[in-house]
Formats: C-alpha cells, structure tokens, sequence
C-alpha cells in the first residue's frame, strides 16, 4: 500500500478570471474546489492511475473528509481543533499566470503527530512506501519531517520526501529513500544558479552520496531530471498547451510511487511520470488527467539516458 502524509491538508479553491488586475475588481469566470494538500493530491493521482493509497495526516475540521469519501480515496487522519485551511489559486486566462495564497491552517503538537504515528505503527506491515509532501504547521519543529522519516525507516517503509526549504533541508539527515526538489528548491538549497545540465547532474550525485538512493529534479515546462541505480536520465517534456502547472509536481510524484508498487521498470516509471504531470497542467484546479489520457501519452515521452558513472548511495 502507498501512504500519503500531509501535515497541512486544505482545500483548494480555484479561481479562473481573464486579465487579473491588482487592486481592481476581477469578475470570475469559473470556481472549483478540491481536497488539497500535496500528500493528498498524489493520493488523487495514485487513485486516477487505478492504484490505492492511504492518506494520513493531522486535519481540521471542515469538508475535506467527506470531498474523499467522494473520490473514493482512502483516508484516515487525526483530528484537532480549528478550521482546515483554505488555499486560494487564482488563474488569469489571459496569462496563464497562477497566483496562490495559501493559509496556514490549526495548530498542531507533537502529540498529535505521534497519534498519526501510532496509527502508521499498526498498519505499517502492509505500507510498500510513505510519502511525505508540503508545509508543516508552523507549530511543529521545522525538523518534523527528519523525525518522521526516521520514525518510518525503523517500521521498514521506504520513504519518498518532497518539501522545500528547512523541511527539506532539515530531512536529508535521515536519508529518505527518494526525494524531488524542482530546479527552484535546489538553487535555494546550494545558493546558486543551476542552469546547465551539468550542473543538474552535479547536484543529483551529491545527493547520491549523502546516501539517497533515487533523486528526481522537476523542472516545469523543461522537463525532469533523474539519477537513481538504474541509470542517469533526462526526461524531455511533452508539448502540451498548459493550463496551470499547480498540482504537476505532485502528479509526478504520485505515478512514480504507482509505477514503483507497481514493479514497473525504470524507463516506463519515468514515462508515466512526465505523462501524468504533463495532464496535471491541463486540468483545472487540482484534478488528476484521465487514466485514459496519461496512458494514451505515455509512449510519446522522450527519454535521454545520459552516459555517467552512477555513484552507490
């Protein structure tokens, strides 16, 4: 079983308006809503794809549950007081420009997220795989995600973390199994532009030997970068007309964890993730593409295997 762990769930809230005007009335064309959360958006995606996942986490109070008893999505979260956030995603049409403001949410102590991880302990036998993604309460240590990894390695589960900043930072110590930062998040963490290929590859092979075995680096409409045992790669993106890249890294995320349940060999994982993401940025608000359409593309994408050393995590 695939396990999603989202710390700070929300609903997300889309607005579509054409020709955004800053401080000047914006009338809106469309409004949707979805059960949001970075974990929770790759349990969407694992769902699409026709796999299962568990999602776990701490939540608020609001309709978040009932919106994935309606996906059909399996879920099993510790509860606190205070209102679930809301995250507003604005989409100008006329652009293609998202804007996000994002609420912090209720909350949350240590007690609560050892609750959560009593309730992994008891299922942790049939957990393949946890994944941890997105922002913590600021009430928590910003080396939460550090103490869950460590929490989850010792119950067997191979854990795949995509944070940014001290939540990622703070992490690696613990050695994730796998992690995805885009090209933004790692210029943070080196402090330099990384621009070229090689420089791409350079920070992947320093990850690998810190001792992360599988390294993935989104980078938007370029593409995505891999490095892992079974090879170096770079994964050429598909032309597709965008619609908002918001909910494209998670997407990505979300089928290389189903193809890896799956036992799917590399370059196939590799495909479905740059297909699913690819999908993710047609959608509007945070919805998965169709399984029929992610799979339709999948032998469409590019991949150029590059020709390293691969180093032993």
């Amino acid at each position: 079983m695939i396990l999603t762990v989202t710390l700070n769930p929300a609903i997300d809230k889309t607005i579509e308006v054409c020709g955004f005007k800053l401080g000047g009335l914006n009338k809106v064309i469309t409004v949707h809503q979805d059960p949001g959360g970075k974990g929770i958006n790759v349990s969407k995606v694992v769902k699409a794809l026709g796999g299962e996942s568990l999602a776990t986490g701490i939540l608020g109070d609001g309709p978040l549950e009932t919106a994935l008893d309606a996906l059909e999505i399996q879920h099993d979260f510790v509860k606190v007081s205070g209102q679930t956030r809301t995250n507003l995603k604005v989409f100008d049409s006329t652009t293609g420009e998202t804007t996000e403001i994002n609420e912090q949410g209720p909350e949350v102590d240590s007690f609560s997220v050892d609750a959560m991880l009593d309730k992994i302990a008891q299922i942790s036998q049939e957990i393949s795989i946890a994944v941890i993604s997105g922002s913590a309460p600021k009430t928590l240590p910003r080396d939460i995600y550090g103490i869950l990894i460590r929490r989850l390695k010792a119950l067997g589960i191979k854990v795949f973390l995509d944070a940014e900043g001290e939540l990622f930072s703070l992490a690696l110590a613990e050695k994730p199994h796998a992690i995805k930062p885009n090209r933004h998040e790692l210029e943070l963490y080196f402090n330099r532009v990384l621009s070229s290929n090689k420089s791409l590859s350079e920070a992947a092979h320093f990850f690998r030997e810190k001792g992360i075995e599988e390294v993935y680096i989104s980078l938007g409409s370029e593409g995505a970068y891999y490095l892992g045992n079974e090879g170096e790669y770079y994964l050429n993106p598909l032309k597709i007309k965008a619609h908002s890249s918001v909910g494209a890294g998670d997407a990505f995320v979300g089928a290389i964890v189903y193809a890896k349940e799956q036992a799917y060999p590399v370059e196939e994982r590799l495909k479905l993730a740059v297909a699913s993401s690819a999908g993710a940025v047609m959608t509007i608000g945070t919805k998965p593409m169709s399984r029929e359409w992610i799979w339709n593309h999948v032998q469409s994408v590019q991949l150029t295997r590059i020709e390293s050393e691969v180093p032993k995590a």
